[in-house]
């Protein structure tokens, strides 16, 4: 449903994303994991059309059934697919809704704007049931709000009706659950959940909470320094990581796995500044296991099907 391919991002000369390249067919769920840093909302941004204007993508995009390449399309076309064939949760629902508008009003535009409503009466009706499908009470009352009265998991639910609204293809979520609790959170995912499987639909889904990749996703890639760095199915990718860096990323997030004074592994080091990552493996700067090899870049080891870019994979001799 989705194909990127060799997707370059950059600042001017600066890269911000080297040659990433995947798929996201019809009903899978996938999981795009990495820090803070590692590019993955700026692949998503690129996907979707929405970079600042003083970066700029290169390499392709394709979306199943058209016939225009994403990147580089004109507006006119993007305009046509966002919201549409294509639709994004966004990580911070008062930048994304409107404050001026009533949470109906929102709901019902998505619609409106796609001509998926004959008209404006129809559109509110539609934008009711799309409240109650994401599990929100006394819809009726809720659409009269402004996005500033309700809470964090109301406004992404409200988000999530918006971007289901017009059944897409392809559903992008970037990181919608990192300022939830726990429950709200877990309610939340269940619904993403349950949207994409009714509509059969595509979804990306960023974050950089392992346990989250592991409720939700089948698959997942692992980013770091603006590349893949690793690619699989979860459970092999999660039980048998070959990267160091999801290696370390796993060490990180070992609650049992605690030092005398009860402090979690860390990576070493830090997320270099975007485009001052080092040349060769993009993790060697950090790697307990780099060497001279590491210098050079690791071409893509393993099968289609579980793939790393790692000279010396964890597993192997340390």
């Amino acid at each position: 449903m989705l194909k990127v391919d060799g997707l370059r991002v950059a600042a001017g000369e600066l890269p911000l994303v080297s040659d990433v390249s995947f798929t996201v067919g019809g009903g899978e769920r996938v999981g795009l994991i990495g820090e803070s840093g590692s590019g993955k909302s700026l692949t998503a941004s690129a996907v979707f059309g929405l970079l600042p204007d003083d970066v700029t993508a290169t390499g392709s995009v394709r979306l199943d059934g058209v016939r225009e390449d994403l990147v580089g399309a004109p507006e006119s076309v993007l305009s046509r697919l966002r919201g549409s064939r294509l639709a994004m949760v966004f990580q911070e629902p008062m930048t994304a809704l409107n404050p001026s508008m009533r949470v109906v009003d929102q709901v019902a535009e998505a619609r409106l704007v796609h001509r998926a409503a004959a008209d404006r009466a129809v559109a509110r009706r539609d934008a009711l049931g799309l409240l109650e499908q994401v599990r929100l009470r006394d819809v009726a009352e809720l659409g009269k709000a402004y996005p500033h009265q309700l809470s964090g998991g109301q406004r992404q639910r409200v988000l999530l009706a918006i971007a289901l609204a017009n059944d897409p293809d392809v559903l992008i979520c970037d990181e919608p659950t990192t300022a939830l609790d726990v429950t709200v959170q877990a309610q939340l995912l269940d619904l993403i959940v349950k949207g994409v499987k009714e509509r059969d639909a595509a979804l990306l889904f960023i974050t950089h909470d392992l346990a989250v990749v592991a409720t939700v996703c089948e698959r997942v890639l692992v980013m770091y320094g603006g590349r893949i760095v690793e690619s699989g199915p979860v459970a092999e990718v999660l039980t048998a990581p070959k990267h160091r860096y999801t290696r370390g990323l796993l060490d990180a997030s070992d609650l049992e796995a605690v030092d005398e004074r009860g402090r979690l592994h860390a990576i070493a080091g830090a997320v270099p500044a975007a485009g001052q990552f080092p040349s060769g493996c993009v993790f060697r700067t950090r790697c307990p296991r780099a060497d001279d090899q590491c210098a050079l870049q690791p071409p893509w080891f393993g099968e289609p099907a579980h793939g790393h870019a790692c000279w010396h994979p964890a597993g192997g001799e340390e």
